[in-house]
């Protein structure tokens, strides 16, 4: 059954699998909320390829199978991996080619490397297993044909950070909350946007004052006629942000608060917005010498990176509106994704009031692991410069959202696929078992890479 609602950048098939009844799997994991689909991508892959040309010859693609189906196994169980390349997913296996097989033990360590020559097999299938939780990541390509990688996990229920978090987490996020509300007036501002008003919703250009003499910038729609409104508060993925609502997170009779990250205006016309923030780009890489803003800071303190003034700037933004006349506080929901996933931790952790959240492949979760041997969740701080780097583990736990996901006991659902090596699948999971709210699941997608897909939770997160 698809649970998945499609994305315009992905292609979905449901497939049935060539493989034995999981016996680790659905059943265990209902009883511990967790919530497992079959759904895969069509190009079994964690990159998503574009349409061919209709004249162009379709691309042969590099399959594999696992015997359980939901990619989930017992540490110490030895899974069952089937190897094959078609010219077209639901295809007959090629009978011409090489294939390159190796896995890893979930970071950098090689445990298997094999050539398969698929004139003298058309399906190679192979043993692998870990004694530990964790997971091991697959992979298979050939010459001519599209790359897969996907990973087993091994116990993941037992999966935990490898990010440290410090003593006084809890404390210092709860004094730089206090202190922003001292020292910075929230300095609202709500200009009406008529030019993107729908029949439903008034909309409203919103910004909030937080440290560094920056704003938080956004859109807020709100239900037209009188009442006291849901609300859908929303941070969108990595980029340069959004300047409107999109179809899926603004409801009928629901407020709706999007913001953006980066202290950008949202006036003007599109080419105006990304001409500014091309801009804000340039010079922010150019003063501190980094090629991304999500490397930014770490090196220098606490407060340096781009997130620390978002996160409470937007925190206290959520404040300003469960007072607003027209919105219900006791029915504020957030729903994110990526960034915005991650964001959702933040917040979920921040402002503790929302009635549920829906966190859908977050980054930045366990971003130290690599210093034990395991692939971190984001490469916030594995990609920083060699020289930068020692400084930026020392600021990192306390951005972690695996310290975040500690503090939530809001109901939350959360998606994670396993082929994701964006925001990646085992730093996920080790964030999601640290939530102690006794309302949660999670939907663990096998063949699934980096992608927005709600699994089938959306009328979970609307129905209060």
């Amino acid at each position: 059954m698809k649970v998945m609602q499609e994305n315009p950048h992905v292609r979905f098939c449901e497939r049935k699998f060539v493989s034995a009844k999981p016996r680790y799997g659905v059943q265990l994991y209902n009883k511990l909320r967790v919530i497992v689909s079959a759904v895969v991508l069509a190009a079994f892959a964690t990159g998503f390829a574009a349409e061919p040309k209709p004249s162009s010859r379709p691309p042969r693609i590099a399959r594999m199978r696992f015997d359980h189906a939901t990619n989930l196994y017992r540490a110490g169980e030895t899974a069952k991996v089937e190897f094959s390349a078609s010219e077209r997913i639901d295809g007959p296996a090629l009978r011409e080619g090489i294939l390159n097989v190796w896995a890893d033990d979930g970071w950098t360590n090689v445990i298997m490397r094999r050539t398969i020559d698929l004139s003298k097999a058309a399906t190679t299938t192979v043993e692998l297993t870990r004694a530990t939780p964790g997971s091991i990541r697959v992979y298979v390509e050939g010459n001519g044909i599209r790359s897969s990688m996907d990973r087993l996990l091994f116990d993941p229920v037992k999966i935990r950070p490898l990010t440290p978090c410090p003593d006084d987490f809890e404390t210092y996020w709860r004094g730089e909350r206090e202190r922003l509300d001292r020292e910075v007036p929230i300095a609202v501002e709500k200009i009406p946007a008529p030019e993107i008003a729908t029949a439903n919703h008034d909309m409203f250009r919103v910004s909030f004052a937080t440290f560094g003499g920056k704003r938080i910038y956004g859109i807020l729609a709100i239900p037209k006629g009188k009442g006291r409104f849901p609300a859908i508060i929303n941070v969108p993925g990595a980029g340069s942000g959004e300047r409107s609502l999109s179809g899926r997170i603004i409801r009928k009779g629901w407020i709706t608060l999007m913001m953006n990250i980066h202290c950008i205006p949202l006036t003007g016309t599109k080419e105006e917005y990304k001409a500014r923030y091309d801009a804000w780009f340039d010079a922010y890489a150019k003063k501190v010498g980094e090629p991304r803003y999500q490397y930014v800071g770490y090196a220098e303190s606490r407060e340096a990176p781009l997130y620390h003034r978002t996160i409470l700037g937007m925190t206290r933004a959520i404040d300003w509106l469960a007072k607003e006349p027209c919105a219900d506080p006791s029915r504020f929901v957030y729903y994110g994704a990526s960034q915005g996933g991650g964001y959702g931790l933040y917040l979920t952790a921040m402002w503790g009031r929302f009635a549920k959240s829906l966190i859908l492949c977050p980054n930045k979760c366990d971003m130290l692991a690599y210093r034990e041997g395991r692939q971190p969740g984001s490469s916030h701080i594995w990609n920083q410069k060699p020289e930068n780097r020692a400084k930026a583990e020392r600021t990192a736990p306390y951005h972690d959202n695996c310290n975040f996901a500690r503090l939530i006991t809001t109901p939350v659902r959360a998606m994670v696929g396993t082929a994701d090596d964006n925001c990646q699948t085992v730093g996920i999971i080790a964030a999601f078992n640290m939530i102690p709210s006794k309302d949660k699941a999670i939907a663990i997608l096998p063949h699934t890479g980096h992608g927005w897909h709600t699994a089938g939770f959306d009328k979970w997160l609307f129905d209060l």
